[in-house]
């Protein structure tokens, strides 16, 4: 059931419960996918929600999806399947790396010497 309190999307929340499930192995390349039914219902989310949980992951490169089929698991997937927080835990850090440069620059430009 996606947790409305935790201020973050459903959808994210939906995505980030089957890229779990792909990095523990218990959905592995080749597999299906549950349907978007079965996610509504497991997950207590509308299709729109379920859709684009599917999408996130598509996107991230963990699954691929055939029209009138589903969407199945990815070679490599359970290697590539990372937690979302470790990707915004990094992004975070390149961006703090990042601000200080530019604080570094701004500064020799305002006293060339």
């Amino acid at each position: 059931m996606a947790d409305w309190t935790r201020g973050e999307p459903a959808y994210l929340q939906v995505a980030e419960a089957l890229r779990q499930q792909i990095r523990s192995g218990q959905l592995v390349p080749g597999q299906q996918l549950p349907s978007y039914s079965a996610l509504m219902r497991e997950y207590g989310v509308s299709i729109t929600v379920a859709r684009s949980a599917v999408a996130e992951l598509r996107t991230e490169g963990l699954v691929t999806t055939h029209q009138g089929k589903g969407a199945f698991v990815l070679e490599g997937a359970s290697q590539a399947a990372v937690p979302r927080d470790a990707v915004l835990a990094a992004l975070r850090r390149d961006l703090d790396a990042l601000a200080t440069r530019v604080a570094e620059l701004e500064a020799q430009r305002a006293d060339p010497r």
